[in-house]
C-alpha cells in the first residue's frame, strides 16, 4: 500500500509542478534550497543519470511541491519531515527518468495537439469557454514551461496507460486539486466500454475469486486470561519448591577472551605478582560484572545462565571467603572468580528475591504460566458446555467479548474484509495466527474450541454465528481496483531494488543537512 500511494503521489507531484510551479512561481522553500552550497548536490544516480539537486529539475520541483503538500497538512515541519520530502522527490525523480526513459525508447513522443488540448483548462473563463485575456495574463516563458511541464505528465500517464491500463481511483484522489487537473487524467482515459485499451487486464474470474475471499464471515464470542496475571502464590510456590536457584552470591570476576592469559593471571595473583584488584582494571572485560568487578547479577541462576558447562557451577558455590576459583569457560571467554563474602540462602519473602523469582519463570518457565491458565481454561469449557458460555464467564469472573464477524483473511489483504479486534487484546495479531485461523474455520455452529495460547493470552472462543454475502457490481470494481494496485505496487518494488538505482539519500541528507 506504501509503494502504490508513493506511485500515486508521485504522479500527483507532476501534477502540482504544473500548477504550483508554473503557475505560482518558484515558492520559497525551493528558493531557500538553492542557497549556499546546497546546490549542485548529488543524492543518487538512476542507470548512470546523477539525480542532482539544481534549478528546474523535477527532483527541484518535487522537493518544493512535497513541501507544499506538507505544510498544507501541518504547520512546522520537523527534520523526520524534511527527509522524507526528500526521499519521495528523488523516488519522484527516479520514476520521472525511468519512465520518459522506456517511453522514449518506445518512439512515442506527445502530440502538439494533445498538448494543446491538455493545456487549454488554463485558460478558461469561470464559463468554461476559452479566453485570450486569461491567455495573455501568462508569458511566454511560463507558457514554455508549462507545455515541457504537460508533456512530461502525458509521459507518465503513456507508460501508466500502457502498462496498467490507467488507474480508475485517480480521478478521485486529484479531484481534491481542481476541475480542470481531474481532466488531465478523467477526460483522455483510453478505454473501450467499460475496459482499459490498454495495460494488465483482470479477468472477471480473478475479480470473483478474490471477491468470495471475504463472503464467509464469522462471529465468535469469546473470553481470555492474561498471562501477565499469574498469581502471586503460585510465584512463590515456584520459588520454595526450587529455592536453590536464588540464593545469592558475594563474588567478583575477571574475564579475559584467552584461556592462556586467563591461566597466566591466576598464577600471577596466585603467587602475589598481581593483585585482583588490578586484574579487574586492567585486563578484565567486564562482562559480568560492573566497572569494579563485582558480580551484580549474583542469584545462582543468573551465574549459571553465564558458563558454558553449568556443572561449573559448583566449582563457585564451593568458594569460601577470600578463596579464588580455577579458570573457568563461559559464553564470553575465561575467567576468575573470587569470593569475597558468603552465600545468602533464598528468602522468597524478600522483594528482591521474589521479582527474581518471577522474572525467572516469566523467560525461562513460560510452560508453567501457560499451564496454569490452560488448566483454568479447561475448567471454564467444561462449565461453558453445562450452563452455557455466559454464566460460565461470570462464575469464573472473565470478561465475555464479542467479535464482530471477519472472514478468512490471512494477513488482512485489503481484497477482503478484517478482523475487528479493537476491545479483544488476544485476537489483535489472530489475522497472522495459523492456528486460530484454521480452528475458527472449521468448526461447527455453537462449537467451542479448546483452550488457544494467543500470545500473552489463553483464549476459549465460541462460533456464535456465520453470514454469507455474495459480492456485487460495487465489490467487484473496487477488487478490481485493489488488484491494479497490486500490479503498481509490484512495478515499484522491480524499480526501487533495481541495480540501476543508486539512492544515497540517507547519506547526503545526513551529511549536508544535518547539524554535525
Amino acid at each position: 500500500m506504501k509503494n502504490k500511494m508513493l506511485w500515486i503521489g508521485s504522479v500527483i507531484i507532476l501534477i502540482l509542478s504544473i500548477i504550483c510551479f508554473v503557475v505560482f512561481g518558484v515558492g520559497t522553500e525551493l528558493l531557500r534550497v538553492f542557497t549556499g552550497d546546497a546546490n549542485k548536490i548529488k543524492f543518487g544516480s538512476y542507470d548512470g543519470k546523477n539525480i542532482v539537486l539544481e534549478p528546474n529539475t523535477e527532483f527541484a520541483n518535487a522537493i518544493n511541491n512535497f513541501t507544499t503538500l506538507m505544510r498544507s497538512q501541518k504547520n512546522e515541519l520537523d527534520e523526520s519531515d524534511n527527509f522524507y520530502i526528500y526521499n519521495y522527490a528523488f523516488n519522484s525523480a527516479v520514476q520521472s527518468e525511468a519512465y520518459k526513459k522506456a517511453v522514449k525508447e518506445s518512439g512515442y513522443k506527445p502530440s502538439s495537439k494533445i498538448v494543446s488540448n491538455t493545456m487549454l483548462p488554463f485558460f478558461l473563463n469561470q464559463e468554461g469557454k476559452y479566453d485570450p485575456t486569461q491567455a495573455n495574463l501568462i508569458s511566454d516563458a511560463t507558457k514554455k514551461q508549462l507545455k515541457a511541464e504537460v508533456e512530461t505528465m502525458l509521459t507518465w500517464r503513456r507508460f501508466e496507460n500502457d502498462l496498467f491500463g490507467g488507474s480508475k481511483d485517480f480521478g478521485d484522489i486529484i479531484a481534491c486539486l481542481s476541475d480542470y487537473t481531474r481532466a488531465f487524467y478523467i477526460n483522455t482515459k483510453e478505454e473501450v466500454g467499460k475496459s482499459a485499451l490498454y495495460g494488465l487486464k483482470t479477468s472477471e474470474k480473478e475479480s470473483q475469486f478474490f471477491a468470495n475471499i471475504g463472503s464467509e464471515m464469522r462471529a465468535f464470542d469469546a473470553i481470555s486470561y492474561d498471562k501477565a496475571t499469574y498469581p502471586n502464590s503460585e510465584v512463590t510456590k515456584f520459588g520454595n519448591e526450587n529455592s536453590s536457584l536464588f540464593d545469592s552470591y558475594a563474588l567478583s570476576v575477571i574475564t579475559v577472551t584467552d584461556e592462556s592469559q586467563a591461566k597466566k593471571l591466576l598464577s600471577q595473583i596466585t603467587n602475589n605478582e598481581v593483585t585482583f584488584e588490578d586484574g579487574v582494571s586492567t585486563y578484565s572485560e567486564k562482562y559480568f560484572s560492573n566497572g569494579y568487578g563485582v558480580v551484580e547479577q549474583n542469584f545462582a541462576y543468573q551465574i549459571k545462565d553465564t558458563l558454558e558447562n553449568e556443572a561449573d557451577f559448583e566449582k563457585i558455590d564451593s568458594l569460601e571467603k577470600d578463596s579464588l576459583s580455577e579458570v573457568i569457560k563461559n559464553v564470553r571467554g575465561y575467567s576468575i572468580y573470587k569470593c569475597t563474602g558468603g552465600k545468602t540462602k533464598a528468602d522468597i519473602s524478600d522483594e528482591k528475591t521474589f521479582d527474581a523469582v518471577k522474572s525467572y519463570i516469566t523467560i525461562n518457565k513460560q510452560s508453567l504460566i501457560d499451564d496454569y491458565f490452560t488448566e483454568k481454561a479447561k475448567a471454564f469449557i467444561a462449565n461453558a458446555k453445562l450452563e452455557g458460555f455466559d454464566k460460565a464467564a461470570l462464575k469464573a469472573g472473565v470478561e465475555k467479548l464479542s467479535i464482530p464477524a471477519f472472514p478468512l483473511n490471512y494477513g488482512e489483504a485489503s481484497v477482503a474484509g478484517k478482523l475487528d479486534a479493537k476491545d479483544a487484546k488476544a485476537f489483535l495479531n489472530a489475522s497472522r495466527n495459523e492456528s486460530f485461523l484454521e480452528k475458527a474455520f472449521s468448526m461447527k455452529l455453537n462449537d467451542i474450541s479448546e483452550p488457544m495460547i494467543m500470545g500473552n493470552y489463553v483464549t476459549v472462543f465460541k462460533l456464535t454465528d456465520i453470514q454469507t454475502e455474495k459480492a456485487d457490481e460495487s465489490k467487484l470494481e473496487t477488487i478490481k481496483t485493489d488488484l491494479a494496485g497490486y500490479d503498481q505496487s509490484s512495478a515499484q518494488t522491480v524499480l526501487f531494488t533495481s541495480p540501476k538505482l543508486k539512492n544515497e539519500v540517507s547519506k547526503t541528507y545526513r551529511e549536508r543537512f544535518l547539524p554535525q
